[in-house]
């Protein structure tokens, strides 16, 4: 049976690169144990035709997908058409060349303008599907704005501007989670007891990949794309 290819909103085309806003609840991956549709399926349905007869198996594996975004959080998401677009925005990746920009809405009240979380990260010793502050782990840097903060039904959340300098599997959900500020609906890093009361109020992770900055292959030159706030976090 064919998967029905859902529509997905493009922020962007040229003859090098593709950038979606990804919706939340959309796997980004195929994998032996992903049966829904994945957003690897709709690229090779609508837009990238060709990607058999391409050689190269990093970028056929991951039909040209650059970064990842977790299936729950919602946002900008660049794609490179060819291999050797692919290769030049992966570069910029690994060498934390790009400006990436997330809103989140996390438990608790943040009286702090800013703040800097410099924590490594590696999976959690105790959990291997989980990440955790670990004093071995890999280096990671996260800063935090608080935009506002918001009183809904007696419970105290923080609306955040999310900068992450480094790019860490599950980073900002880890890193908010360590400062006791878990992103609201967080079914692996939030206690079960708050995520009780949050899926009353919203049904979704409250993460949302508003701005990525990169070079264009093509021209060079610097580029920010924006997926405007979803209506959930327009509080």
């Amino acid at each position: 049976m064919e998967k029905e290819v859902k529509e997905i909103r493009k922020i962007y085309e040229d003859e090098n690169i593709i950038v979606l806003d990804k919706p939340s609840g959309l796997v980004v991956n195929r994998s032996n144990t992903t049966t829904e549709q994945t957003l690897q399926d709709i690229l090779e349905e609508k837009y990238l035709f060709n990607i058999e007869s391409i050689d190269d198996t990093e970028y056929k594996d991951r039909s040209g997908i650059v970064h990842r975004l977790d299936k729950d959080t919602s946002g900008v998401i660049a794609i490179a058409k060819n291999v050797d677009s692919f290769y030049f925005l992966q570069k910029q990746f690994k060498e934390r060349n790009v400006y990436k920009e997330y809103v989140a809405l996390v438990r608790g009240r943040i009286d702090d303008e800013s703040i800097e979380i410099n924590a490594p990260l590696a999976r959690n010793p105790n959990n291997p599907l989980k990440y955790a502050v670990v004093s071995t782990g890999k280096y990671a840097l996260t800063r935090i704005n608080r935009i506002k903060n918001v009183s809904i039904e007696g419970n105290e959340y923080t609306l955040l501007k999310v900068t992450p300098k480094t790019g860490r599997t599950h980073q900002i959900r880890v890193h908010l989670s360590a400062v006791g500020h878990s992103v609201v609906c967080d079914q692996i890093y939030c206690a079960n007891n708050l995520l009780e009361v949050d899926f009353t109020v919203f049904n979704r992770l409250m993460l949302h990949a508003r701005i990525l900055g990169f070079s264009n292959p093509k021209t060079l030159k610097f580029q920010r794309f924006e997926a405007p706030l979803p209506v959930d976090f327009q509080l």
